[in-house]
């Protein structure tokens, strides 16, 4: 009993700092990042959205809708930055770097379907040595996850966002049937390496 209410708050208290855009019927899922930032994949998000300085409105779990536009963008670790135009998020996870055999929880909008979903992962299983911040994790990737957060569900704090395994059309991991994942702490680094100003790698 103490163990499932433990895991509903945890699940509450991660649930806060999830966001999705909504486009086409159909919501793509992003996370808070830090104060006055969110992320999402890259690849999930449709090319009107992609050009800094774009309008994009982010919704909260509460159903609040959080003015933002596009800061930043990397292609080579597919993810992209949005900044709230005025004030900070409510809720701001802690960030820490993703470790070997931690287990995980993925919270994203499986299909594109306009309600969150969660999945409980089993272990980070490789953690990538290049400089994309790539890691994976054993749990398999579903279509409309990527962009959304990934928690360490021991502590709840936010490892990094769901990539998925293809992009493009073409496989992206590399160890078999696993998730691959963009570490936030990478994500967090690029954003304060430009000095919180716009960029595009």
């Amino acid at each position: 009993m103490f163990k499932h209410v433990a895991n509903q708050a945890l699940l509450q208290n991660i649930s806060a700092y999830c966001m999705v855009i909504e486009f086409e019927n159909r919501w793509i899922s992003a996370v808070v990042i830090a104060d006055a930032f969110a992320v999402s994949a890259l690849h999930s998000v449709p090319d009107c959205f992609r050009e800094n300085g774009t309008s994009v409105i982010l919704r909260d779990d509460q159903g609040e809708l959080h003015n933002a536009h596009v800061h930043g963008s990397n292609a080579i670790s597919d993810y992209i930055v949005f900044r709230k135009d005025a004030g900070s998020f409510k809720n701001v996870p802690k960030v820490m770097s993703p470790q070997l055999i931690d287990k995980y929880i993925v919270i994203g909008c499986a299909f594109g379907e306009k309600s969150v979903s969660v999945r409980v992962g089993l272990n980070i299983s490789s953690i990538s040595t290049g400089s994309r911040g790539f890691f994976y994790g054993e749990s398999g990737g579903i279509p409309g996850f990527s962009g959304g957060g990934v928690f360490c569900s021991r502590n709840g704090f936010l490892m990094g966002i769901a990539r998925g395994n293809e992009y493009d059309g073409n496989e992206t991991h590399l160890y078999g049937n696993v998730l691959e994942m963009i570490s936030a702490a990478l994500i967090l680094n690029n954003i304060e390496v430009f000095g919180h100003q716009p960029f595009s790698v």
